[in-house]
């Protein structure tokens, strides 16, 4: 991917990271504008699915057999980190019959084949979706991003589960296909700056709305291909009062 388009998926990233910030959460949580909740949702999947569909195409010199071989270690690792995050949020509620559903080593991840994978996984992002909203899950790790990106690599894995073996992925059409697709993620975080400002009736909105404004900053790192995590806008702590 070339450097503008690294920066801005970067950006959403941040974007993405702000909002579901802890501190941030309470100011758009179920607060008007409601739109924003949901675009927000949308927009953390459709981040990670560029994402995925930007690893497979950097996979696809390989062909079908290094395609799928990505994406499924892309789906384990996603679905392990969500069930890791709900394991340790049911242990600490005393949910028992939660914690037999989801208590999976990486191990017990790994063993699992195409169709099993994408059931399990898509079972443990259904229990995520049904567990965000109790208290404390998103400090243990259960967080609308975290759960989309369970939904992005549960399709990713999908599109490549069956691609018959020598079939070879057309990596040039998927990079182009990525150039298209952050230009929406563009278009979607613009659309939410319209939102965003709508949340200064506290000091603490007033805070988020700044973040925002710092995150949607694209920076040119001067890097090529970026392969780690997206670092999170600087958070001022609230103030006591």
């Amino acid at each position: 991917m070339n450097i503008e388009l690294t920066n801005q998926i970067k950006m959403v990233g941040a974007c993405l990271n702000v909002a579901n910030d802890k501190n941030y959460i309470g100011v758009w949580k179920g607060q008007p504008p409601t739109d924003f909740e949901a675009d927000l949702t949308a927009l953390g999947v459709e981040h990670e699915a560029v994402q995925q569909k930007d690893a497979l195409a950097d996979g696809a010199a390989g062909g079908a057999g290094d395609a799928k071989s990505q994406a499924e270690t892309i789906l384990e690792d996603a679905t392990f980190k969500l069930a890791r995050a709900l394991a340790n949020h049911f242990k600490k509620t005393g949910n028992l019959d939660g914690l037999g559903k989801v208590n999976y080593t990486k191990t017990d991840i790994v063993k699992l084949r195409n169709q099993e994978l994408l059931d399990q996984s898509l079972a443990i992002r259904d229990l995520g979706t049904a567990t965000q909203a109790e208290t404390g899950a998103a400090g243990r790790g259960v967080t609308p991003a975290r759960i989309a990106a369970v939904t992005a690599a549960h399709a990713g894995f999908k599109a490549v589960m069956n691609i018959p073996r020598g079939q070879v992925v057309n990596r040039s059409t998927l990079k182009k296909e990525v150039a298209t697709d952050v230009a929406a993620l563009v278009a979607d975080v613009t659309d939410m700056d319209d939102l965003v400002v709508q949340f200064d009736g506290t000091d603490l909105g007033k805070r988020f709305i700044e973040a925002w404004k710092r995150a949607r900053i694209i920076v040119d790192t001067g890097g090529g291909h970026a392969n780690g995590a997206t670092p999170p806008a600087p958070t001022p702590t609230p103030s006591a009062k």
